[in-house]
């Protein structure tokens, strides 16, 4: 009877790593495989992002091993041009076979052999299987536990669980000195789970291995002559490798044991695991070890240890995409010293590297890469998995390139100009909140609402803006053309969220601030969110099509060359044209003129077509007339339109009753007269609340053309009191944009701006920033 063979899985031979190939499909490939066709393998893929990284950093210690090396950007270059550069890979596999096997009785791949607690417990896979949620298993289709999985996926998350595992109370393993009562206390998370994972991709596996292959010489990178990956150090012991042992060098830590593994397997596949705390690695200052992660200055830490200073690594915020730590991938050309200060922050090494293979030379300008970020979060004192984090940005080397530091400092500050943007677009949205009410947690959470919306309707702006700045020739001209995309996005965002106020924002509160009254409303949050766009993305305005005017409804510049009048304006100008002769003619006491105000009156809040006395008299010709270059206006619009002049004529025969000077005034920008700046002049400079406020408060809330023109009248009633003139011709044009689908709210925000638009010079030679301090006081 023969006897049977010892069962084996070399993952040397086997398949056990995800591969992406550049046709798009995917398939398991052995060691083997993949160095052998790294360069058409797209990427590695993994059960989770945490996974490929963990497998990346093993197939970088391999390299490193079989090529012994780089030595320096030279070596390296030599092997990025060779296209047979991963052959000696082929032969060290051979050589190193036996550890590499997933079930060899005395060496396992990555385990300790006879592991095992002192009950003899043998535990779930959900140890290891880090896609089963802890306490959550309702989250994944391997509900409620993981019974059993393939060789090839147990090799994955055994690799997976020496640099991501949980923290926690964990079961003692035998002849561990570190147990006490069965159990060992908390001792960290594996090695990599501590990190902001960083990591540069090329186009294939290949050149993604080759260019995270730190060479030897890499300032600030240290490593020991004697730098072993773990299958070529003895088996670790079921405690601690030496006590406080610290890698050796790169091929060491990527392949740090931070626990002890034993799988429990039949010839069907892995059913259970034993699994205890190995190699603590404290990450405090291990900048000159770990390339793949940012580094930041912890002043508590310094405190706790006074030591200056401590880096720790800066670990992903989840809520927080790739490009927007820009800053902290890419390292200034001086390397972020400023005298002998030390830096603040430190680039990842592995970006410094890619840096310098570009500043030498061996990398083209125009070669592109994606900065890869991998990290996970834990919660519950790092005993269970929150969230895996994984983004990418593209970018050109050239931005790395300390010879060219502009295009770098360049993508950095459009960064900047995005935070500052939805800055803005936060403030407008607490304002909007604070507008109707104070007294909650409603602005802060409009406010962070706002900044999520803001930072969305960036993402893909930036990321195409970043990864085209390479290819480009002047990276200040594309940081101007980022700043008017910036402005664009941001600008239509704030349009919809003053959209969506509502009434209550616009009728919005009389705050006191100081000693002045405020009024606290939507076109005063509007006016603040125009200017701080514009200042913060050095934008001058410019409208976009169909968007209102944040100027408070002041005429256009008219080009050279004009385009030919809108129907709003055709409006504006008709009725304008209508007031002209008959105002000067009843200022000159002519009996016609006075006769024809006395008929308009007569006809206000009467309908223009059942109203014969008007026919001849409101001329409204013009309207149907059809200017060169524009369409001829619909039945509806035209309705609109003679609805518009008809009210406006009407309301102003009444403003000009008995009054010596014009009541319509064409609006300027020393003089602004349209209807909110001449409701602000009725009210005293200090007082905001009262009864001339609230009119005008129902004007912006009437819901029909009936109610809007009695509650107009009687605001123009005051008006005619205190003599303040109104621009008829602009009203009768903001009356028929009000009569559009989507108006009223755009009509309504231009009254509120007009209130609070000061004149450029007043009359009474006062400060004109008066209602700037209005603002800067609601601010």
């Amino acid at each position: 009877m023969t006897e049977r063979s010892p069962l084996s899985y070399d993952l040397t031979s086997r398949p056990w790593i995800g591969a992406q190939w550049l046709d798009g499909s995917e398939s398991e490939v052995s060691l083997r495989d993949l160095f052998a066709r790294a360069g058409d393998v797209r990427r590695i893929t993994g059960d989770l992002a945490t996974q490929e990284f963990a497998i990346v950093r093993l197939l970088l210690a391999v390299l490193h091993d079989a090529v012994d090396g780089p030595s320096d950007p030279e070596a390296w270059g030599d092997l990025w041009d060779d296209p047979k550069a991963f052959a000696p890979v082929d032969g060290y596999l051979d050589e190193h076979r036996e550890r590499f096997d997933l079930l060899h009785p005395r060496t396992p791949f990555f385990q300790v052999p006879g592991l095992r607690t002192g009950k003899g417990e043998v535990f779930s896979l959900n140890r290891v299987v880090a896609d089963v949620p802890t306490g959550k298993p309702f989250l994944s289709a391997r509900m409620p536990t993981v019974e059993r999985v393939g060789f090839a996926e147990a090799a994955r998350w055994l690799v997976h669980a020496h640099a991501y595992d949980t923290s926690g109370i964990k079961t003692g393993v035998e002849d561990d000195p570190r147990v006490k009562g069965g159990k060992v206390y908390p001792l960290g998370v594996g090695w990599a789970g501590t990190l902001g994972g960083v990591f540069v991709e090329g186009e294939t596996l290949r050149e993604t291995l080759l260019l995270n292959l730190i060479a030897a010489d890499e300032p600030g990178i240290r490593a020991e002559a004697e730098d072993l990956p773990a299958w070529r150090r003895p088996v670790s012991p079921p405690g601690p490798d030496g006590g406080e042992r610290v890698p050796s060098g790169l091929r060491d830590l990527y392949t740090w044991q931070t626990r002890r593994v034993r799988l429990h397997w039949d010839d069907d596949g892995v059913h259970g695991v034993v699994i205890g705390y190995g190699d603590p690695l404290t990450p405090h200052n291990r900048h000159a070890q770990e390339p793949m992660t940012a580094w930041r200055r912890s002043t508590a830490q310094e405190k706790k240890l006074k030591q200056v200073p401590v880096y720790l690594p800066r670990q992903h915020d989840p809520a927080r995409s790739a490009w927007r730590g820009l800053a902290s991938l890419i390292a200034d050309a001086t390397g972020g010293q400023q005298g002998a200060e030390a830096a603040a922050s430190l680039a990842p090494p592995v970006i410094n590297w890619v840096a310098r293979l570009t500043t030498e030379g061996y990398l083209p300008p125009a070669f592109r890469i994606r900065a890869r970020t991998v990290g996970m979060t834990y919660g519950t004192q790092q005993s269970v998995v929150d969230e895996v984090v994984d983004d990418r940005v593209a970018m050109g080397v050239v931005l790395l390139d300390h010879h060219h530091p502009s295009f770098g400092t360049q993508a950095k500050g459009a960064v900047a100009d995005s935070d500052a943007a939805v800055r803005v677009l936060g403030d407008l949205a607490r304002n909007l909140a604070s507008a109707q009410d104070a007294s909650n947690d409603a602005p802060d959470a409009a406010k962070d609402a706002a900044h999520d919306l803001g930072y969305a309707a960036l993402d893909g702006s930036y990321r195409t803006w970043l990864s085209e700045l390479g290819g480009a020739e002047d990276p200040y001209a594309q940081r101007d053309l980022w700043r008017r995309t910036a402005y664009r996005i941001v600008h239509r965002l704030g349009v919809r969220l003053l959209t969506e106020a509502g009434d209550p924002a616009w009728e919005g509160r009389v705050t006191e601030i100081g000693k002045r009254q405020v009024w606290l409303h939507a076109p005063l949050a509007e006016r603040m969110f125009w200017r701080a766009l514009r200042r913060a993305l050095a934008q001058e305005y410019t409208a976009e099509p169909g968007s209102p005017s944040p100027t408070g409804g002041l005429p256009p510049v008219i080009p050279q060359t004009a385009p030919p009048p809108t129907a709003p304006q055709r409006v504006r100008d008709t009725t304008a044209g209508l007031i002209a002769p008959l105002q000067s003619g009843y200022l000159a006491d002519r009996s016609t003129a006075v006769a024809a105000l006395a008929r308009l009156r007569r006809g206000a809040g009467r309908d223009l077509a059942a109203n014969a006395d008007l026919w001849g008299l409101v001329d409204t010709g013009p309207l149907h007339a059809v200017p060169e270059g524009e369409r001829r206006m619909s039945d509806a619009e035209t309705e609109w339109a003679e609805n518009a002049v008809h009210i406006a004529l009407t309301l102003w025969a009444s403003h000009q009753q008995s009054r010596s000077t014009a009541m319509h005034r064409a609006t300027t920008p020393a003089v602004p007269t349209g209807l909110g700046r001449a409701v602000r002049r009725l009210l005293p400079a200090d007082e905001i609340d009262g009864p001339v406020r609230k009119r005008f408060v129902r004007v912006g809330t009437a819901t029909d053309l009936g109610a809007l023109t009695e509650r107009l009248r009687n605001l123009v009633d005051l008006l005619r009191r205190d003599d303040v003139p109104l621009d008829y011709g602009l009203l009768a044009e903001q009356l028929y944009r009000w009569q559009a689908p989507g108006g009223r709210d755009t009509v309504r925000r231009d009254w509120g701006r007009s209130f609070h638009t000061p004149p450029l010079t007043t009359d009474t030679g006062t400060d004109p920033t008066a209602a700037d301090s209005e603002e800067n006081n609601a601010q």
